[in-house]
């Protein structure tokens, strides 16, 4: 049975690629001049912000306008998106952590966010309380798709990985599952299909998270590997 659920954040708990795609483009003009497409910004949710933007901009990530726009976004994300989080979160998100939380399976956020913007995001949204620890980017060596997060976020629940499933809505969730032996899980509430979900290596697909949780708290495990 599912011993930990590893839940990714941003179109997984949160509605919150439209609002990123919007600030991170506004950024990207003022800072660099540079005009990006929606379906572009959308495509790097869920990945290391300081990568996006190198790669948005073309430039090298040690490039000091990275850094700026990294710093600027940081700004205007927490002006504008925190004041409305509890808005934006998904429908059955609070019903599926409920369900969880009763059955005492442990919870974690496993995000590509650092931890100084992921721990006000929870708190803003009212789902803080929730969650039994938090495993960031700047907290592993390497990011999604790579098992670090995840393997981090087990250890630190001390629940063995082969009894744990991580949730996300993007490819490298389940790149990332599969590379530290999880069971992976898709929701189709963020930036990836079912299909781009499927083919990364999801184990089941789902439309809606509480339908989600429900599943993995009844289902035998099966036994997965990368």
């Amino acid at each position: 049975m599912t011993g930990a659920l590893l839940l990714d954040l941003d179109g997984t708990l949160l509605d919150t690629p439209g609002a990123i795609a919007r600030t991170l483009r506004s950024v990207l003009f003022e800072v660099a001049g540079r005009t990006v497409g929606t379906d572009a910004v959308r495509a790097t949710v869920g990945r290391p912000l300081d990568t996006s933007v190198a790669a948005l901009l073309d430039r090298d990530p040690a490039d000091p306008v990275v850094a700026e726009a990294v710093a600027r976004y940081r700004e205007a994300f927490a002006a504008t998106v925190l004041p409305r989080a509890r808005e934006i979160v998904l429908p059955g998100v609070v019903e599926g952590l409920t369900l969880a939380r009763e059955a005492g399976t442990a919870l974690a956020v496993a995000t590509s966010k650092v931890r100084a913007s992921t721990e006000p995001l929870l708190r803003a949204a009212g789902l803080d309380g929730f969650f039994d620890t938090v495993a960031c980017h700047d907290m592993v060596d390497r990011g999604k798709p790579h098992p670090d997060l995840a393997l981090y976020a087990a250890d630190a629940l001390a629940v063995p990985p082969e009894v744990c499933v991580v949730v996300g809505d993007s490819g490298d969730d389940m790149r990332m599952a599969r590379g530290a032996g999880m069971r992976a899980l898709g929701v189709t509430t963020g930036v990836a299909s079912a299909e781009t979900l499927a083919e990364a290596g999801a184990h089941a697909v789902y439309d809606w998270f509480d339908e989600l949780v429900r599943d993995a708290l009844t289902q035998e495990r099966e036994v997965v590997g990368p």
